[in-house]
């Protein structure tokens, strides 16, 4: 059954509870907007929420009130990188429990000229992470990231002739992925806790070819 045809399957009261929710909760729809919409409404998200992150719907279950880590995560020093098999996470600022849940979505690496990069963030991965210290890196996302975005590595830059300082002919690049130009991916971090996801918090990665 679709999530917002279980509606009509809840009680007058587990209405009236999502009802209240939704006036004191904002969601996060489609278009990546975080607004109150009715409580039929923010049950479905919820509901959707929790399909991707392989809960059970519950649908007459309401989010508790949850207490959002802040700045728990973070892209410094975390890349992206390019050499090898590259690597595309992020940094602990804090030191997590085992099982903190977060929705991730990026954008395809941008130079820093783009003027709205949120308008090119896409899904990527929901993660559970294990318990982390401060300065550890999440898993690698790598493989999550380039099935929705396309590789982060860029073309490598054209080697130069030592003697001329011109291109060799025929042109030969370096193969750790550089770019040529400064490149950047945008990432939207969500907490994920029941259904319910944090306020979204931006970050910039600065797509470098290693630590």
């Amino acid at each position: 059954m679709k999530a917002s045809n279980l509606w009509r399957t809840l009680t007058r009261e587990q209405r009236r509870a999502w009802n209240a929710w939704a006036r004191d909760n904002k969601v996060l729809l489609d278009d990546g907007n975080v607004r109150r919409v009715s409580g039929r409404k923010a049950m479905t998200m919820v509901l959707r929420n929790r399909a991707i992150a392989g809960d059970a719907a519950n649908p007459a279950v309401v989010p508790a009130t949850t207490e959002w880590l802040d700045g728990a995560l973070s892209t410094r020093d975390a890349g992206p990188w390019t050499a090898g098999v590259g690597h595309v996470g992020f940094r602990a600022e804090q030191n997590l429990p085992a099982g903190t849940k977060w929705f991730v979505w990026a954008t395809p690496p941008v130079e820093a000229s783009e003027a709205d990069p949120k308008r090119l963030l896409r899904f990527v991965k929901f993660m559970t992470l294990d318990a982390m210290v401060v300065d550890d890196v999440t898993p690698n996302l790598g493989g999550d990231y380039e099935a929705v975005n396309g590789t982060w590595r860029g073309p490598g830059l054209v080697i130069l002739d030592e003697e001329t300082g011109l291109p060799l002919v025929p042109e030969q690049r370096t193969t750790d992925g550089e770019w040529p130009t400064t490149h950047f991916v945008w990432f939207r971090l969500h907490q994920y806790v029941n259904g319910q996801l944090s306020p979204g918090r931006i970050l910039r990665g600065w797509i470098g070819v290693e630590l």
